[in-house]
């Protein structure tokens, strides 16, 4: 997996969280059919960039965007 690649699934994460909202990464993968192991590395790029955060949900890891990333995509 290239550098590209993790970047266009990163896009593709910030998407779909941007339409769904919070979500786990289990609803991510259901979503996006990726691996959790590319899952992660796309997530790892976004909170690098201050895009998502992370919550816990009874137990289940949560993700969602940053509050101004939400005001800001279209």
């Amino acid at each position: 997996m290239t550098e590209k690649d993790v970047g266009i699934n990163a896009g593709n994460i910030f998407t779909l969280l941007s339409h769904k909202g919070r979500l786990t990464i289990r609803e991510i993968g259901d979503h996006t059919h990726c691996r959790d192991r590319v899952i992660f590395m796309a997530l790892g790029w976004l909170l690098r960039e201050n895009k998502v955060r992370f919550s816990d949900r009874n137990g289940l890891l949560c993700v969602e965007l940053n509050s101004l990333m939400v005001e800001t995509s279209y």
